[in-house]
């Protein structure tokens, strides 16, 4: 058990440090908005076209990471975006914005596939739920710690300082977490491929496959994606737009969403051993699709805060869920792929819904990216309902 949990203090480490990263951006945007006079579509278009590259990329580095070394596909990741961070500092203009957003996507389109994985091949045989919530809350905790900091030390030392923090920490981190795996072993580094290699033809037959197995949970996975991206970049400019709140306090706010998210995470094994995965995520669901409406039309700062609890509470009780009902019908020979394409689909959700929520935006006003998340959201608590004495992942 050692190993194991050497394995799953680093991917929480690792974890935490990647959702730190690209918190830091969208809290950014305010500003960027202001500095380089854009508008509501370009930012839509910035965080669509860095995702759909963020996907691809994903895809490409899930399917190509079976039977290679996690520990070190992963540690370069993290590594990567050390750099990105590093570099974003020199943006100029909206052009130089989109090149260092996209460098930064492909830098974290290592962990997802990699690290979820290769914590479902960890423990798939035993404890599985509740290492799957450890490392979200991780992720979570990351989160937080850049929402609760980026915008106040933005307000005492510039834009710039948060950026160099995050990546000297991505840094000291990769450190942190090779030192830590050393010793591990390598069983649970790397795993045989026990199939052929494929035709590009088969690949698509074989990821089709995969998605008629869990074809109930695909519109989870594409809202469930859509919501942490969606939130974490119009939450703060629909603040910045409707109140006098300062940055620092939008910050907070920002950051009341994802700490409770956090805590919640780390119960989530608790949670779903006595109401059950299933009902986890319907009335999650359920939850973000109402939340979502209130908050499209009130700009009471009290009933926020509420509001983002609730969201704290639904959305982040869906990824360790969704995570885990996919261990469950993956073969360990296959996680980086799995996942790989599991992921994408949060993406690919997340990346036409942002562009659409930008669009509309500008076209109807800024509440409007929360109409566009909080309406599919109760319509899927709906469908889930429905069919909910069907396995939502077939083994």
């Amino acid at each position: 058990m050692k190993d194991k949990y050497s394995i799953l203090s680093t991917v929480c480490m690792y974890h935490a440090l990647n959702d730190g990263a690209i918190s830091v951006v969208p809290l950014l945007f305010p500003i960027f908005k202001d500095i380089y006079n854009l508008n509501y579509t370009q930012i839509g278009l910035i965080t669509s076209i860095s995702l759909f590259i963020h996907l691809i990329t994903q895809l490409y580095i899930g399917r190509s990471s079976d039977g290679k070394n996690f520990r070190t596909l992963l540690s370069f990741g993290i590594l990567l975006i050390s750099i990105s961070l590093f570099v974003l500092v020199k943006t100029e203009d909206f052009f130089t914005l989109l090149i260092f957003l996209i460098f930064l996507r492909i830098s974290v389109s290592f962990f997802h596939p990699i690290g979820i994985g290769w914590i479902s091949r960890t423990f798939k045989k035993e404890r599985l739920d509740w290492a799957m919530g450890i490392q979200s809350g991780s992720a979570d905790l990351g989160a937080f710690l850049a929402l609760m900091t980026t915008l106040y030390l933005t307000e005492i030392r510039g834009w710039q300082f948060p950026l160099y923090l995050w990546s000297f920490a991505a840094a000291l981190v990769v450190l942190i977490g090779m030192f830590t795996t050393r010793n591990v072993d390598e069983k649970f580094l790397t795993v045989k491929k026990t199939y052929k290699k494929l035709k590009i033809s088969e690949k698509i037959q074989e990821g089709l496959l995969l998605l008629k197995k869990i074809k109930l949970l695909i519109p989870s996975f594409i809202i469930s994606g859509s919501a942490w991206g969606l939130i974490v970049t119009y939450l703060p400019l629909f603040l910045d737009e409707k109140t006098n709140l300062s940055l620092e306090y939008i910050g907070f706010i920002a950051a009341i969403w994802v700490g409770i998210g956090c805590i919640i995470s780390f119960f989530y094994s608790r949670i779903q051993s006595y109401i059950g995965r299933k009902n986890v995520i319907m009335i999650s669901y359920f939850i973000t699709g109402v939340a979502c409406l209130v908050l499209s039309v009130n700009i009471n700062v009290f009933i926020i805060i509420l509001l983002m609890v609730l969201l704290g509470i639904s959305v982040f009780l869906t990824y360790p869920a969704l995570a885990s009902f996919i261990s469950e019908v993956t073969e360990e020979s296959s996680e980086g792929g799995t996942f790989g394409i599991v992921f994408t689909l949060q993406l690919g959700g997340g990346t036409i819904v942002l562009f659409l929520s930008g669009v509309l935006s500008d076209i109807y006003g800024i509440w409007m990216p929360f109409v566009v998340l909080g309406v599919p959201s109760l319509l899927l608590s709906m469908l889930l309902l429905f069919y909910r004495k069907n396995q939502f992942a077939i083994r």
